[in-house]
């Protein structure tokens, strides 16, 4: 299998893309660029995404709002294979000011705004596929406004586990290795509050952690750990 066959298969697994055919993919990625980014390298900053909309490829980025003069930051979402940056953007052609970190080795493809508006109108899968995609992201905001203004840190802590749980055990693409600095981010809090917190998850037995995977062992108590803690503020 040829490079290109390799990313025409691993495109075609996509959601955006699981709807085109082979040749409407190979169309599209004649006028692609494949980006190779480092880990924790400060990646398309808003300018960038005001001109060209991307697709992570491989590896995690962290997109996060972050305080213009205390520095401080929340993350509003992460973005793994398949998942396109940004889609605000893409359909308000606004400039949308966010951080965005990778947190492994990762390879996006890009395009020209432009571009993508053209093959939203030729191709109606793709442009239903970025709508739902875009009705996925608002999802998540709401939840993440209703957790920080409504949950305690607990509860917002079980909500993630439980977002990103993956047959048992939290999905390995997005939660898996990281550190507690990188958790706390995800949930409003700090990493000496996260630290606390899944040692008491550990304790009453439910999670246990193993080479940097969070497993699930008691479901009922995680959703318990959850609910209960509606309407409260740390």
């Amino acid at each position: 299998m040829t490079p290109s066959d390799a990313l025409l298969a691993h495109l075609s697994g996509m959601s955006l893309f699981r709807n085109l055919g082979e040749e409407s993919i190979l169309e599209m990625l004649r006028h692609m660029h494949l980006e190779r980014w480092q880990k924790r390298a400060q990646v398309m900053p808003a300018e960038e995404t005001a001109r060209r909309f991307y697709v992570i490829c491989a590896g995690r980025v962290r997109i996060e709002a972050e305080h213009p003069t205390s520095g401080r930051a929340v993350t509003l979402y992460l973005l793994g294979p398949g998942d396109g940056h940004n889609l605000v953007t893409l359909f308000d052609a606004q400039p949308h000011r966010v951080l965005a970190e990778t947190l492994d080795a990762t390879e996006a493809l890009s395009a020209p705004v432009e571009r993508w508006h053209t093959w939203m109108r030729q191709y109606p899968a793709l442009r239903l596929a970025l709508v739902r995609a875009a009705a996925k992201r608002l999802r998540e905001l709401t939840e993440l406004a209703e957790d920080l203004a409504l949950h305690e840190t607990s509860a917002r802590l079980a909500h993630l586990l439980l977002r990103h749980i993956d047959n048992g055990r939290t999905s390995e693409d997005l939660l898996h290795g990281l550190v507690h600095e990188d958790i706390a981010r995800l949930i409003g809090s700090v990493r000496v509050v996260v630290n606390r917190l899944l040692n008491r998850f550990k304790q009453e037995g439910i999670i246990a952690t193993e080479a940097g995977h969070i497993h699930i062992t008691d479901l009922e108590a995680l959703l318990h750990k959850a609910e209960r803690h509606l309407h409260l503020r740390d």
